[in-house]
């Protein structure tokens, strides 16, 4: 799987989705690569990517974090591990996907 084609995964989900940043306040997903994986066969790299995506909330049962999980939990070439933090201080809940896409 290329990163375009990851990121028409989780555009499914949310159409806002921003990569590296984005300028909304409140509710907003952003993603980015981090990581090239290195897997060789006939001299060239086959492997994937390590991509992370922060999915930033207020809600408490948010559906686009819902929508997010249910879009990677389809995918044959994506593992993921899925992570919830919460800042009292903001009341801002984060949704963090450490995504490996191959």
């Amino acid at each position: 799987m290329t990163l375009d084609e990851f990121k028409a995964v989780l555009v499914t989900a949310d159409p806002k989705a921003k990569h590296y940043s984005s300028k909304e306040r409140g509710n907003f997903t952003v993603w980015r690569e981090y990581e090239r994986m290195n897997a060789f066969a006939d001299g060239k790299n086959q492997g994937g990517w390590k991509v992370q995506v922060d999915r930033y909330t207020t809600e408490e049962n948010d559906a686009v974090a819902e929508a997010i999980l249910a879009a990677l939990d389809v995918q044959d070439c994506i593992a993921y591990q899925h992570l919830v933090d919460y800042d009292p201080e903001t009341e801002i809940i984060r949704h963090l996907f450490d995504c490996e896409v191959w």
